[in-house]
């Protein structure tokens, strides 16, 4: 892909990532638990990673952690938003980079969640100088089993519908992985 194509695409993912995740903060989630999101942004750092170099996903859950935190929660929430998008974004990088014949996309949601949330609470642990938040990490580690999932099968069908459709350039995809995106979308 040339640099001006390239550079569309990030810009296009990153306000689709920050529009998400905007609409995902001023909508409530059904369950009454403080912290508990569905993390559905995550669903355009998954077609990152399939679509577009590692440094350039990073690029983009940097850009939308550091607005979204700024327009939402402000400038003492950056640190939560922040090492958590970037830490788990570089766990899921990693694991369909080197790891995919053994990790599904929806897997490698789950584990960005999970890593994503016991980050948060370590961020908090440290801020706080307090040991006690980590009693919170369970409930966060099972809605992280849930959204995960969920968000991994929706990044599932985008991948298979952008395939299908002949959006990016998929030659690095093997043939194997991508008919099954496709198969999955019909």
């Amino acid at each position: 892909m040339n640099k001006n194509r390239r550079y569309a695409v990030i810009i296009i993912l990153v306000t689709n990532a920050i529009l998400i995740s905007l609409l995902e903060a001023i909508i409530p989630v059904p369950i009454p638990v403080p912290g508990v999101k569905l993390g559905l942004a995550n669903i355009i750092t998954l077609l990152g990673l399939v679509f577009l170099p590692a440094a350039d996903v990073l690029l983009i859950v940097a850009i939308r952690c550091f607005v979204v935190a700024l327009l939402t929660r402000g400038v003492m929430m950056l640190a939560f938003s922040v090492s958590g998008g970037i830490l788990s974004a570089l766990i899921m990088i990693l694991l369909y980079k080197r790891f995919s014949p053994y990790f599904s996309i929806k897997g490698i949601s789950i584990a960005g969640a999970l890593i994503h949330n016991t980050t948060q609470i370590m961020v908090a642990s440290l801020l706080l100088g307090q040991l006690l938040v980590f009693y919170y990490l369970p409930i966060l580690l099972l809605s992280a089993l849930v959204t995960g999932y969920i968000t991994g099968r929706i990044g599932e069908i985008a991948i298979g519908e952008l395939i299908k459709k002949e959006v990016f350039d998929t030659l690095s995809i093997p043939e194997e992985r991508r008919l099954k995106w496709i198969n999955q979308t019909n």
